[in-house]
């Protein structure tokens, strides 16, 4: 719990949600406006996606015509963001092998970068925009080859909409994310807001239902971060066993 229908029902706990207040229909867009705004705000859905470079060229799309990822909302840091596997198969990673910039900070610190010659030696890497309005990312100097999953990427996604009751958020089915469950009610919580203050004009409801969302927003956002810091919990055991090694146990 809880999918769609499920979600719905925590709403209309509230007797004066109706149904004639506010259908089904409308109701369940409100509930998906609100678990797109979980996914940005709480990083509820962190994906992990590659794909291949291509010959001397220079951005990819991330968001826009044709992306090399599926509904990507920003890169997610605490999973490392991007990860290069060079033409030899050896993976690069930032800051040690690349370094992510922004195309500013190229044009200032690299005048001519665009001009380099193509290699398949990354050296910078950069998340910027295109004539279309696409968000791009970029890398320098461009790829000479193809290389097959050259990039891997970790970032926040917007999911899939809830189109059907059986299905969970931003999952597009019937599978549930276990480790978010205890925070998808809190897209009741948007709902409830949103109906308080633009339908209800009941002010300081609105806000009471306000708070409670942003506070669930931040716990999912940390619990999702926490979940990667097994890394710090296993080096902190390792010191601890070399530190036993060392002084023997009392």
């Amino acid at each position: 719990m809880p999918t769609l229908s499920e979600l719905r029902a925590i709403v209309r706990r509230r007797p004066e949600i109706t149904t004639t207040l506010i259908t089904n229909a409308n109701l369940n867009t409100v509930l998906v406006e609100g678990a797109l705004d979980l996914a940005k705000r709480g990083d509820a859905f962190i994906r992990a996606a590659s794909f291949d470079s291509a010959a001397s060229t220079q951005e990819y799309i991330l968001s826009g015509a044709s992306p090399k990822v599926s509904g990507f909302l920003d890169l997610y840091y605490p999973a490392g963001a991007l990860t290069y596997t060079d033409s030899a198969g050896k993976i690069k990673t930032a800051p040690n092998d690349f370094t992510i910039v922004s195309e500013r900070w190229l044009n200032i610190h690299l005048p001519g970068w665009r001009d380099v010659a193509a290699s398949n030696t990354l050296r910078y890497a950069y998340v910027s925009f295109n004539s279309a309005g696409d968000l791009i990312l970029g890398v320098h100097p461009k790829s000479s080859t193809a290389i097959t999953n050259a990039f891997k990427l970790w970032y926040a996604s917007r999911g899939t909409d809830m189109t059907n009751d059986a299905w969970y958020p931003w999952t597009g089915s019937t599978t549930n994310l276990t480790h978010t469950e205890s925070f998808q009610k809190f897209i009741a919580e948007y709902a409830a807001w949103k109906i308080y203050e633009e339908i209800l004009k009941l002010q300081s409801l609105a806000e009471k239902h306000r708070d409670v969302y942003l506070v669930g927003a931040e716990e999912l956002r940390l619990s999702q971060k926490k979940l990667l810091e097994g890394e710090i919990e296993g080096l902190m055991m390792e010191a601890e066993l070399q530190a036993s090694d060392t002084f023997g146990s009392l």
